[in-house]
C-alpha cells in the first residue's frame, strides 16, 4: 500500500491519537499528584452526563464510518451524514464527545483541561490533512469548509 493511499485512510489520526494518549498520561499523573480535585460535588449526576457523551462519541464514530464506507471507494467529497455538521467527525467523536465524556465521567478538572489541551492539539494537526482536501477537492472543499466545523458543529 503507498504512502499516500495510507495517508487518505487514515489522515493525521495515528499521530494525533498517539499525541493524544501522551498528553492524557501527563493529565492523569497531574491529576494524582493534585489529589484529583473534582468539578462538582454532584458525582453521580456528573458521571451520568459523562456516559452520555462517550456513548454519543461513540455512535458519531460508528455513524462516520458507516457513512464513509462507499465515499472512499467513489473519490468524492463525503458531505452526508455526520459530515454535513462535521468536517472530521471521526476526531470530533473522539476529541469532542468521549474525552469530555470521560473528563465529566471522573469529575476532574485536570482532564477537562486535557480535552481543551487537545482540541488545541488537533485544531493545529488536520492543517495537513485540510490542505490535502483542498488540493484533492479545490472546488468543493473550500466551500464545505466554510458551513461545517471541524470537531464542534456549526450550526
Amino acid at each position: 500500500m503507498n504512502r499516500d493511499r495510507l495517508r487518505r485512510l487514515f489522515g493525521i489520526g495515528p499521530v494525533g491519537a498517539s499525541l493524544s494518549l501522551l498528553l492524557l498520561a501527563a493529565a492523569m499523573s497531574i491529576d494524582r499528584m493534585l489529589g484529583h480535585p473534582k468539578m462538582l460535588p454532584y458525582g453521580s449526576l456528573v458521571k451520568g452526563i459523562g456516559a452520555v457523551f462517550v456513548l454519543a462519541g461513540l455512535g458519531l464514530s460508528f455513524w462516520t464510518m458507516y457513512t464513509l464506507r462507499n465515499w472512499w471507494v467513489k473519490n468524492r467529497l463525503c458531505t452526508r451524514g455526520p459530515f454535513r455538521w462535521f468536517r472530521h467527525p471521526m476526531y470530533a467523536g473522539w476529541i469532542t464527545f468521549v474525552s469530555l465524556g470521560a473528563a465529566l465521567y471522573s469529575n476532574s478538572w485536570t482532564l477537562l483541561l486535557w480535552v481543551i489541551s487537545l482540541h488545541l492539539l488537533w485544531h493545529r494537526l488536520v492543517r495537513r490533512e485540510e490542505k490535502m482536501m483542498v488540493e484533492h477537492f479545490p472546488q468543493e472543499y473550500p466551500s464545505y469548509a466554510t458551513r461545517t466545523g471541524r470537531f464542534i458543529p456549526r450550526l
